[in-house]
């Protein structure tokens, strides 16, 4: 019994302890739980993906209501036991020096046009923003961060306004449900116009879809993905879905100067001084005249009178070469510019070279050019001088040669007859059978997709299958 009653008030003492060292710590915190002596109103200092603490990206989308709510926050006090009002202006003079543009005021309603309210027991006051369905939508620039809201805190019955926040800019614009990424499974075969198959094959890979106005949106590829490859869909009839070929208005395939894009190229020469530097023929530099150096130049002295080359080797890069540009230097002494010069390019097939029909000039302070149309992956450049020669730049241009059928230029898709082209809203899925015809090419591709939403980024945030 005795064994007992110890036990009982050890318990107890326990007991009591925890209680007194709870009441310790609670007291404590009543001490720090305290409101400050003063309250301020503010916007919130979080972007939407802007990268701007003073500017927000608000997106809507269409189907999924075109409301939405913006307001400001109470600072200073642990509860709110008051109603307070925040008195705001639209300011576009908060929009000069920006891209963006004042959003009509027939495009939008707001629940209240003069300021938030902070009911008692929050600390977020909001106004709704309600956009119009016609107007808005109908508009192709609300597609993009183009529209804006500037607001400007005015006054309050707070104590104070934080300047460091009292203005936001908020940019609205729309996305349709179709905007986002999709996973693809695509089996493709290309045929030439007997139709005898060239290829086939089958690629997984992801899509991405953005938004173009109301229901039409553009991929950024078709089998593959690439600028060269987009393409307008139009699901607006589910059963009936139509696609447009998109083509790049800043095609990769436009001739560039490969010698500078294609960081591979080798150079080699049948002589070159020490002392020069035959990596200068393609920084790319601009010269004033035959004798600017600039950062340097190819030289071969001495060498007079002897014909000497140059060439460009872009190894597995093939290219479809269309102009030649050659500035000769000289220091008028041991270099000279060249009394005659032609080119070469490697046969690809018969492994050998072969001259180009067209001259290549020998006028100083100028770019010589020669026109060239020519597959290959090694130009050669020859010249001859009374005494030594040198060149300043070699710009060669040209457009890459597909490795494969399939990533040939486009010039247009056709929908397949009698096959699937619809979309599933169920599942989020596209069935897609249509034709890709090619430019300056005797063979297309008969493709059979299908796509799949997976998810979205909205505002900064990434929104995953619905």
């Amino acid at each position: 019994m005795m064994v007992g009653i110890k036990k009982f008030n050890n318990t107890m003492k326990r007991l009591l302890i925890l209680i007194f060292v709870a009441s310790i710590f609670t007291a404590c915190y009543d001490d720090y739980r305290v409101d400050y002596s003063h309250t301020t109103v503010a916007f919130t200092t979080a972007d939407g993906g802007s990268g701007d603490p003073d500017t927000m990206w608000r997106t809507v989308v269409k189907d999924e209501g075109l409301n939405l709510d913006f307001g400001v926050y109470l600072a200073g006090v642990i509860e709110n036991n008051e109603e307070r009002y925040v008195s705001y202006d639209i300011d576009p003079s908060l929009l000069t020096g920006t891209d963006y543009e004042l959003l009509p005021s027939d495009y939008y309603d707001l629940s209240n046009p003069e300021e938030f309210v902070i009911p008692s027991g929050n600390i977020i006051g909001s106004v709704n923003i309600a956009l119009d369905s016609t107007r808005f939508l109908n508009d192709p620039l609300a597609t993009e961060r183009h529209y804006a809201l500037p607001f400007r805190l005015t006054e309050t019955n707070a104590d104070s306004i934080l300047s460091t926040q009292s203005t936001k800019v908020l940019v609205l614009s729309y996305m349709n449900r179709f905007h986002g990424y999709y996973d693809q499974d695509v089996t493709y075969t290309t045929y030439d116009l007997e139709g005898n198959e060239l290829n086939s094959g089958a690629i997984e890979n992801v899509i991405n879809g953005t938004t173009l106005s109301n229901d039409l949106f553009r991929t950024d590829g078709m089998i593959f993905r690439g600028s060269d490859f987009m393409m307008n869909v139009n699901p607006t009839d589910h059963d009936n879905v139509t696609l447009e070929y998109y083509p790049n208005p800043n095609a990769d395939n436009a001739p560039q100067n490969v010698a500078v894009t294609d960081e591979g190229v080798a150079l080699a020469t049948s002589y070159v001084s020490s002392w020069e530097n035959i990596n200068a023929i393609k920084d790319d530099y601009t010269p004033s005249s035959s004798t600017d150096k600039g950062d340097g130049a190819y030289g071969n002295w001495p060498n007079d009178d002897v014909w000497n080359w140059v060439e460009y080797d872009y190894g597995d890069n093939v290219y479809n070469f269309t102009l030649s540009q050659i500035y000769w230097w000289t220091d008028n002494g041991g270099i000279l510019i060249p009394y005659d010069a032609y080119m070469e390019y490697w046969d690809m097939e018969t492994e050998a070279w072969v001259r180009v029909e067209n001259e290549v000039g020998v006028n100083a302070n100028m770019f010589n050019d020669t026109e060239l149309s020519v597959t290959t992956n090694r130009l050669r450049m020859h010249f001859v001088a009374t005494a030594s020669q040198g060149i300043l730049e070699w710009r060669t241009w040209g457009t890459p040669v597909p490795s494969a059928e399939e990533q040939s230029a486009v010039s247009g898709i056709t929908m397949l007859d009698g096959e699937e082209n619809s979309y599933d809203p169920e599942t989020s899925t596209f069935t897609l059978n249509y034709r890709i015809d090619y430019e300056f090419n005797d063979f297309y591709t008969i493709v059979n997709s299908n796509l799949v939403w997976r998810n979205r980024i909205r505002d900064g945030v990434n929104e995953w299958r619905r």
